[in-house]
């Protein structure tokens, strides 16, 4: 049988499907190694001789020429020269026994994506795109190790897929909160006295106790010094606590000086201690009123007992303590029997 015209009927069914929908190789390649022609010469020639079909087919749809999706025309030519221009390469220095063997492999998976082309895009388009990774940071962070630490832990926790406001962390961490029992607080600030950190702190004006979370490394030194027993520690790390003002815990009403004005202490505090005091100590009974220099500043107070001739050590004479000789007279004085 004359090889031509199964050629022939190949070349013009094959440039009719390139025509129309392309595939054509899909014909003119199985036939021209069945009349004999070796894999890489059929590939080659299948491709020059489909070429002039492929040309007039895209010239006649010119007009449809355009970006695909949101790739420009003129990136997929690029890409396209750059593909064709490495596969003749590679199919240049390849052998034919090669050839041979992955012929049947890539015909397959053309087949595969001619035939499930649009579900295998449908299915790559409902795929949510993710967001592109950050960049890593290009500064050199300054500070102590403490405040090196907490820029790169903010700065893991504003990439994290679902970051949240604080994390509990174990016991002896160095970073947390401390609570105050506000009813038992009395403001003696003796935990602002033992905080070797600032974290926390008073205010001159008003009796105040605030804290500010960055600073706080979890010591303990307030709640051992506590004298009413009323702190805890909060071992945890708030990514809040950095840019957050100091958290007021508890704050009164000063006392002011019944003389001057001037505020001075808690005004709770020197209620509770005068109520303590009137009538039960020896100090503040009988006349002059004396629980009215615990009402005083200090400097009003030094003028008003000067004024009034206050005497320390006025009290009634306290009985002699017993000594050894006591009870040894005491012990010759009995009877003997």
């Amino acid at each position: 049988m004359n090889p031509s015209l199964p050629v022939f009927g190949a070349g013009l069914l094959a440039g009719t499907m390139n025509a129309l929908a392309g595939g054509g190789s899909f014909v003119s390649l199985p036939v021209l190694i069945a009349v004999g022609v070796p894999s890489v010469q059929a590939n080659a020639s299948s491709t020059v001789g489909l070429f002039p079909g492929a040309a007039a087919s895209a010239w006649a749809y010119r007009d449809g020429l355009g970006p695909i999706g949101a790739v420009p025309l003129r990136p997929l030519l690029i890409t396209t020269l750059i593909g064709g221009a490495a596969g003749a390469l590679l199919l240049l220095w390849t052998a034919s026994s090669t050839f041979d063997f992955l012929l049947p492999w890539l015909l397959l998976i053309a087949t595969v994506t001619l035939g499930f082309g649009r579900q295998l895009g449908e299915a790559l388009r409902r795929i949510a795109p993710q967001e592109p990774a950050p960049a890593p940071a290009s500064f050199l962070a300054m500070g102590q190790k403490r405040d090196v630490l907490r820029l790169s832990l903010n700065e893991l926790h504003g990439v994290a897929p679902a970051p949240v406001d604080a994390v509990p962390l174990p016991a002896g961490a160095p970073f947390g909160a401390v609570e105050v029992d506000v009813a038992g607080c009395t403001l003696c600030l003796s935990c602002v006295s033992a905080c070797p950190t600032g974290a926390l702190s008073d205010d001159p004006d008003r009796p105040m106790l605030r804290f500010a979370e960055s600073a706080c490394v979890q010591c303990g030194l307030c709640k051992a010094t506590c004298p009413e027993k009323v702190i805890s520690l909060v071992p945890q790390l708030d990514f809040r606590a950095a840019s957050a003002a100091p958290r007021v815990l508890k704050q009164e009403e000063p006392f002011h000086c019944v003389r001057c004005g001037k505020p001075f202490g808690v005004k709770s505090t020197i209620e509770r201690v005068i109520a303590k005091l009137d009538g039960k100590h020896w100090m503040y009974q009988g006349a002059g009123n004396r629980l009215e220099a615990l009402k005083m500043c200090d400097t009003c107070r030094v003028a008003a007992v000067t004024e009034a001739g206050f005497d320390p050590y006025g009290a009634q004479p306290r009985q002699r303590p017993r000594t050894t000789d006591d009870y040894l007279r005491e012990r010759e004085s009995k009877p003997k029997s």
